[in-house]
């Protein structure tokens, strides 16, 4: 039977965590705790599958990937299979 650790203990694992983080990923972290923090209270209990968040929200998401992710995959898979 597992029991959940106090809050200070997780605070303590997360810290630990970060410090092995390369320095790149630390902007991935920061955004998904900004995101976390703006949620009204309660909604990251887990009785509910998803959590609402406003459509702004997404902006911040779009300067995760700098590179490479642009395009048309729709054209791409299509000319996949011209040849």
């Amino acid at each position: 039977m597992s029991h959940a650790a106090p809050a200070h203990s997780t605070r303590e694992i997360i810290i630990n965590l970060l410090g092995d983080l390369p320095p790149e990923s630390l902007k991935l972290v920061e955004q998904f705790v900004r995101s976390l923090k703006s949620q009204p209270p309660g909604a990251g209990q887990p009785r509910y599958p998803t959590i609402g968040v406003p459509a702004e929200s997404l902006a911040l998401w779009e300067t995760l990937l700098t590179e490479g992710y642009d395009g048309d995959a729709l054209a791409d898979t299509e000319s996949a299979y011209d040849d």
